[in-house]
């Protein structure tokens, strides 16, 4: 009988490479999602950086570059403190609506904490802009379904004759409704107390090659960034289909990973069973019979490494899919009239790395 050598199996060596590849793997893929998902809810530290540049920048009366600041700092960790400040930036960039509604805002928060020293300057500055305020009255007629907006941002139907606060400047008027023609206006408010009537007639139907199509969707962003004080949330963006195929791609990578783990598994233990058998590997030693053995758990043992790399990176591509699909450029912009910023992109992808001696997964990119 010809007995063979039998060195560390590589057998084993790839089946414990392709279990550390899926742990590894998981937290490559998960570890930044979620440190980037609360550090997008909550950064004590650059919040209190942005705020001090901001305050810093409005001594220097350098507004259009303060408010923003200010606005993400408020979004980041939201504070009392921080919402008059961001209001008294408004309030010098003539955003007196934007301002107005902030300094409610504070206002209300005050008086829940007790402070009466914010109460008072809050109401100060409230009682201050109120006759300053221009406005904007929307009458409409009866179209069914008529969805009015204001710089992208859905107006209630219960807001539609009541005089609404408004930042001075442009603006744009849409209203739509299904199987009608999209109907559109600009119009220019003045500085103070200006006060502008917008008729918005009886939307026409659309031809009939259109009738069908559905309205456009609102722009992102909330009805604080178009300087309304009142007004509805504007509604969602796309993504839809990439979020689906994300999740698609992910769940057929999660079930290729499965597979790759099971395989490493039953490698691992056909090796290590091979060769702790006297009659199979006698000293380390193995028969033909016992090579055939080992043979076939490093045949699983490579299958093992394809399927968890070929996994991974499905998962990973469906995970980059469902992340970027979701951002809007609303995301991140202050609830009480932040104008919002541009969604960051992100760039990534998991690659599989497969080698004579086993295999694992890289990550690259950038978020």
């Amino acid at each position: 009988m010809i007995l063979s050598r039998l060195p560390a199996p590589r057998a084993i060596r790839r089946a414990r490479l392709a279990v550390a590849s899926v742990v590894l793997a998981s937290a490559a893929l998960f570890a930044p999602v979620g440190a980037l998902a609360q550090g997008m809810s909550s950064d004590p530290t650059l919040a209190q950086t942005l705020f001090e540049e901001g305050r810093r920048l409005m001594e220097a009366k350098a507004y259009a570059e303060a408010c923003p600041k200010l606005a993400e700092s408020q979004r980041l960790r939201p504070g009392t403190g921080t919402l008059l400040n961001l209001a008294l930036c408004n309030e010098a960039l003539g955003k007196t609506a934007t301002a107005w509604g902030q300094f409610k805002e504070a206002l209300f928060a005050s008086k829940k904490e007790g402070n009466a020293a914010r109460e008072a300057f809050a109401q100060e500055h409230i009682a201050a802009l109120e006759p300053r305020l221009s406005k904007i009255v929307l009458k409409a007629e009866g179209t069914p379904g008529l969805l009015v907006r204001v710089d992208g941002h859905d107006i209630p139907a219960a807001a539609l004759g009541t005089p609404i606060p408004i930042d001075p400047g442009s603006h744009e008027i849409e209203a739509t409704a299904s199987g009608y023609s999209v109907w559109s206006t600009t119009v220019q408010v003045g500085e103070s107390a200006d006060l502008k009537a917008i008729a918005v007639p009886k939307l026409q139907p659309a031809p009939p090659a259109t009738a069908a199509a559905a309205p456009p969707g609102p722009a992102a962003g909330g009805a604080g960034s178009a300087g309304i004080a009142a007004g509805g949330s504007a509604g969602g963006g796309g993504g839809e289909g990439l979020r689906t195929a994300g999740f698609v791609i992910g769940g057929a990578g999660a079930a290729v990973l499965g597979v790759g783990a099971v395989f490493g598994i039953l490698a691992a233990g056909q090796a290590s069973d091979a060769e702790k058998d006297p009659a199979l590997c006698p000293g380390k030693q193995c028969t033909p019979l016992g090579r055939e053995e080992i043979d076939a758990a490093e045949t699983k043992a490579l299958v093992s490494t394809i399927g968890i790399g070929v996994g991974v990176a499905a998962l990973g591509a469906g995970a980059i899919l469902v992340l970027t699909s979701g951002r809007s450029g609303a995301e991140g912009a202050s609830a009480a009239g932040a104008r919002p910023g541009a969604p960051g992109r992100v760039q990534a992808r998991v690659v599989p790395l497969l080698g004579p001696e086993g295999g694992g997964v890289s990550v690259v990119g950038a978020f």
